[in-house]
């Protein structure tokens, strides 16, 4: 390098503590320094070069740089070169950490290496240069900015927003992922700039339970819940929020992040469900009124602890709607009879008959009488029947005999 050192020193003088200092810098450095003249030829290179490229310095040396250049980086290289001429000699970068041009150099396994130089200067028509290898970081920045990219794409697929919450200090919204803005109407900058935007929004019916959930946070760590919240447009929307709290080394909370998503379409589905479920239980337990003073249930399937709850409530709801007599509790279409059903018959039957009402059960089987007996199911507290038919027709002639007394 001394050859070409600015200022003249050559091997034949005196070399100086501060010349030694530079050959060892050069020969040392991690950077890929170089000298290079307008006729594209490099006149030295430091051992950087070779660790970089794979090329001894020799190979490096005997042909035009260009041809290690990528050829879609030729032109911007001159133009580079030209730039620093026209500014005096001398280009470095702005400020630390930029640099005055990328171009990429052919390795010699064939892959190329992204070269970021960060300081030329020109003396007597040679370029001193320095350069530095980014290929591991541009390649990490764009693996960050795909990875990016990626998680945008799958959040916007997903219909789920990302958002955080600062502990530091009062906390306040510090991230809101931009596919609210789709969902919600809202802006990031809108929900992070006005810190009561958020709690405004929470249906009143809901509100006072969310925030109670939400500033308990610190001491229960994280909190699930779901509510209403009004979209830019008016309309209200369910939301599934869920929240998890971190914490820093001593225990105090930091950060939390959660997710917000929209479960409006879950929510109509469940009530929809929920209305046909209540349709079906009024269904199986019909109540129908064959005369002014008799009522007749017929039961058909399973009768479990819900529909026996719902034979009370429908059988006392009727009698009381049209002051009947009689209750005609006809279990015909009851596949199994056991100790659970046999006991919800009675009480129904019980709570009746303190409303003054005589219960008849009818569509007493074979099968049913033997798994009753077996049982050892006490039914005398119950007129009994084995076919509808007379049932009613008992029924018929007790409301006629009290008809004409």
């Amino acid at each position: 390098m001394q050859q070409h050192f600015p200022g003249g020193v050559n091997a034949g003088a005196g070399r100086s503590s501060w010349v030694r200092g530079w050959d060892h810098y050069f020969s040392a450095s991690s950077d890929l320094l170089c000298v290079a003249g307008q006729d594209g030829f490099f006149r030295d290179l430091n051992p950087a070069w070779a660790r970089t490229l794979g090329y001894t310095l020799e190979e490096l040396r005997s042909a035009s740089f260009f041809e290690f250049l990528h050829p879609d980086d030729h032109g911007i290289t001159v133009q580079a070169m030209m730039g620093v001429v026209a500014a005096g000699g001398v280009t470095n970068a702005a400020d630390p950490g930029t640099t005055m041009l990328i171009n990429r150099y052919r390795r010699k396994d064939g892959t190329f290496a992204r070269l970021a130089w960060t300081s030329v200067v020109v003396i007597d028509g040679l370029y001193y240069c320095v350069a530095q290898d980014t290929s591991a970081r541009l390649e990490v920045e764009e693996a960050l900015r795909a990875s990016h990219e990626r998680l945008q794409h799958l959040l916007l697929a997903s219909g789920v927003g990302l958002y955080a919450i600062d502990y530091r200090g009062e906390p306040r919204l510090s991230f809101v992922s931009g596919n609210l803005r789709d969902q919600f109407g809202y802006t990031p900058e809108e929900l992070r700039e006005d810190p009561t935007l958020w709690s405004c929004r929470v249906h009143p019916d809901d509100r006072d339970r969310v925030i109670a959930e939400l500033a308990a946070l610190p001491t229960t760590g994280a909190c699930c819940r779901e509510y209403r919240w009004q979209r830019k447009d008016g309309t209200y929307r369910w939301v599934h929020d869920q929240t998890q709290l971190l914490r820093d080394a001593e225990g105090l909370p930091l950060e939390a992040v959660g997710s917000w998503q929209d479960v409006t379409a879950r929510k109509e589905a469940e009530r929809t469900i929920e209305q046909q479920a209540a349709a079906l239980v009024e269904l199986s337990t019909p109540l129908i009124p064959i005369h002014d003073q008799i009522l007749v249930m017929p039961l058909i399937g399973m009768v479990d602890s819900r529909r026996a709850a719902q034979v009370m409530s429908t059988l006392l709801d009727g009698i009381a709607e049209r002051s009947a007599r009689f209750v005609i509790l006809d279990i015909t279409g009851v596949g199994i009879i056991d100790t659970k059903v046999a006991d919800a018959l009675l009480r129904a039957a019980r709570a009746a008959r303190l409303l003054g009402v005589e219960v008849i059960l009818t569509g007493i089987r074979a099968d049913v009488a033997r798994t009753l007996v077996a049982l050892e199911v006490d039914l005398r507290e119950l007129l009994t029947f084995g076919k509808l038919q007379d049932g009613i027709l008992h029924a018929m002639r007790r409301a006629q005999s009290k008809a004409t007394r």
